[in-house]
């Protein structure tokens, strides 16, 4: 699973490679070597179904459609990516890393340290730890570590359509699990179901998220 055969045909600009071998032998289960953003300009949105409180960093109460639009700015003296909605900012690194999200007024609401995110390549069955810290608003900072799991690989149904996608399984010390679907030729999660338990430190609550529509040209 981590070499790719002969006759590989690779996904344009996904950074996703497909094994496929003649003479009737299995294929081979795909993997994505990297992260490949949404080009800038693109645009999608989310259906978010939301329970919990109003504190900073919690996922509020209610429905919410959420329309994000890819771009960059600048960040500590470099150039990132930006994943920006009406409600609030993602800041990511060029390797989809999280860096911090900020508020609707361009302030950060939570930092990460070091940025959280995928370790690449993604294969099925790959699991690994992470040891962070999420800096709040107020400048508390708070340790965790995490685990991580890619799970499975296939087609998703949502609302805007099927996708392949990889099923990853996160959970941390912060009381957070998380069961998302990312799919490479988007650069993006099409589904996510997220709960925090009473000891999280953003109080306890449910986030489901669904891709409803997408404009994404990779």
């Amino acid at each position: 699973m981590k070499s790719i055969t002969s006759m590989a045909l690779c996904a344009a600009g996904t950074g996703l490679a497909v094994a496929l071998v003649c003479g009737g032998c299995a294929t081979t289960e795909p993997r994505a070597d990297h992260y490949v953003p949404p080009p800038l300009g693109s645009n999608w949105t989310y259906l978010e179904h939301n329970t919990g409180s109003f504190n900073i960093g919690s996922f509020g109460s209610g429905d919410v459609q959420m329309q994000v639009t890819e771009g960059q700015r600048m960040w500590e003296g470099r150039q990132v990516l930006t994943m920006t909605s009406a409600q609030r900012t993602l800041v990511i690194a060029p390797d989809g890393a999280w860096l911090a999200m900020l508020g609707a007024d361009g302030r950060p609401l939570l930092r990460w340290d070091p940025p959280l995110g995928f370790e690449w390549p993604l294969v099925v069955g790959k699991t690994w730890t992470e040891n962070f810290r999420i800096i709040n608003a107020e400048g508390q900072t708070i340790p965790a570590n995490s685990t991580w799991n890619i799970e499975a690989y296939g087609d998703v149904t949502v609302a805007a359509g099927t996708f392949k996608a990889f099923k990853v399984v996160y959970s941390d010390s912060t009381g957070r699990d998380d069961t998302s679907w990312f799919c490479p030729d988007l650069g993006i999660f099409v589904k996510e179901r997220v709960s925090r338990s009473s000891s999280s430190p953003f109080g306890a609550g449910t986030q489901e998220r669904e891709l409803v529509s997408q404009n994404i040209r990779n």
